[in-house]
């Protein structure tokens, strides 16, 4: 066992370098497989050695070798993140619902590098995973079948009429990002993440507020708290429930 969560730690950390090519250049409708990867400061390419995933990072003391600018933390702090949600999947689940984990936790991290870096969740992205959630679903479908429609529907629906009664407050993006993941765990697992993923958001934007750093009217991109409400009601949305009950209910 922990043989597999070290294999799946290392296939995260390089997943998660190449999740980072592929969240910078896909909104700029950039090749993900050319050129080689370059700083984004001086255009010069980087050499295999610069290329390891956090240790390169941490060798160069975040900096390019050649114009000695500022790597963005973002790097590293993706493929640490990738690696960890991987291992953590090979943890709590075992065959078929392990691959899903890890395409699941795939599009989770995508969307939070390009809607951190530019506000925005490409539809290209989108369909591309939607592809492959049918794909799954037609093998390894939801109990019923027809749950992965009406999470899809229910998802988009929610969401559409948060936007009309908020006159805009949410984004197109998020209401499609939504629906896919719907698709793929159901309305309940769906429902739940959207729940963690206000509250997770609201309390961000506290805290952002008592240090100052943004103010009241301030864009805040919600991808990624959907993608973390999402990913921890998919592992645990039965506790999560069960907690509700016990603590609330009774």
């Amino acid at each position: 066992m922990i043989s597999i969560l070290i294999i799946l730690f290392i296939c995260g950390l390089v997943f998660g370098s190449f999740f980072n090519v592929v969240g910078l250049r896909l909104p700029l409708k950039q090749s993900i497989v050319y050129p080689n990867s370059y700083c984004y400061n001086c255009q010069s390419y980087l050499s295999w050695k610069d290329n390891f995933p956090v240790i390169s990072y941490i060798i160069l003391k975040g900096r390019c070798r050649v114009c000695h600018e500022n790597i963005s933390k973002l790097y590293p702090v993706v493929e640490l993140m990738t690696g960890l949600l991987f291992m953590f999947a090979a943890f709590k689940m075992a065959e078929f619902n392990l691959l899903i984990s890890l395409v699941l936790t795939s599009l989770v991290i995508l969307v939070f590098i390009t809607d951190i870096y530019y506000f925005v969740i490409p539809n290209r992205l989108l369909v591309f995973f939607l592809s492959l959630f049918i794909l799954i679903r037609i093998i390894h479908p939801l109990t019923p079948w027809y749950s992965s429609l009406l999470g899809f529907l229910f998802s988009y629906l929610l969401v559409f009429l948060l936007i009309v009664i908020s006159r805009g407050g949410m984004g197109a993006g998020d209401m499609k990002f939504l629906a896919v993941l719907g698709f793929l765990t159901g309305t309940k697992t769906v429902l739940i993440g959207f729940i963690l993923a206000i509250l997770l958001g609201g309390l961000y934007s506290v805290y952002l507020l008592l240090l100052k750093r943004k103010g009241k009217f301030d864009f805040l991109p919600f991808g990624p708290f959907i993608g973390v409400g999402v990913l921890i009601s998919y592992y645990y949305s039965t506790e999560i429930i069960n907690l509700y009950i016990t603590v609330v209910l009774k």
